[in-house]
């Protein structure tokens, strides 16, 4: 038998193999995830835009309490606060203005909330309702590419990557359509 088919009958026969680790990493993660009820963290923001030579850099603190509340209260360059509760999604700029929206009225902006959020919660099942979930690496050092079911969606958004550690999400890299990208870093308060 010649070397390439080996090769295939190796990766037939693994393939489920490694698709049953990943998805028993997956069950551990999100059950590690929903054991932690309450968060509360700084967090460091840097955006690469196309249309921008050099970045933009943000920091701030980060809430979560289980299980539909988020928050991420921007301190550096700006003061801008965006809060998440249930259904609804609160912004507040450093100029006074505020907006109060509802998630179920906007479905471009839901899924960007629902990957952090569904992810901190640990509710698989809202997260594989808005995204293809892969998951790599183990319970211990784990990743999460989230990669958009809805076609509106994939217009705006290419992938979100989510890695931590056991419970804790570490970072967040938002790789959007236009080529535009963002990377979080998470750090306990």
């Amino acid at each position: 038998m010649n070397r390439g088919l080996w090769w295939l009958l190796w990766w037939l026969l693994c393939w489920p193999l490694a698709a049953g680790a990943a998805d028993d990493t997956l069950t551990t993660v999100m059950q590690r995830l929903a054991e932690v009820k309450t968060v509360e963290a700084h967090f460091q923001e840097e955006k690469n835009l196309a249309m921008l030579q050099q970045p933009l850099h943000s920091s701030g603190e980060l809430y979560y309490r289980a299980p539909a509340y988020l928050r991420k209260r921007t301190l550096q360059p700006q003061p801008e606060d965006y809060t998440v509760d249930g259904d609804w999604l609160t912004v507040e700029m450093a100029d006074g203005g505020r907006r109060d929206l509802a998630l179920s009225g906007h479905p471009q902006i839901q899924p960007f909330v629902e990957a952090m959020r569904a992810t901190q919660a640990g509710d698989r099942a809202t997260l594989e309702r808005f995204y293809q979930v892969d998951c790599a690496g183990d319970a211990a050092h784990w990743q999460l590419r989230l990669t958009p079911r809805d076609p509106m969606a994939t217009r705006y958004l290419t992938a979100i990557v989510i890695q931590g550690r056991h419970g804790w999400i570490d970072r967040i890299e938002t790789l959007e359509a236009d080529g535009d990208r963002s990377l979080m870093t998470v750090t306990p308060r």
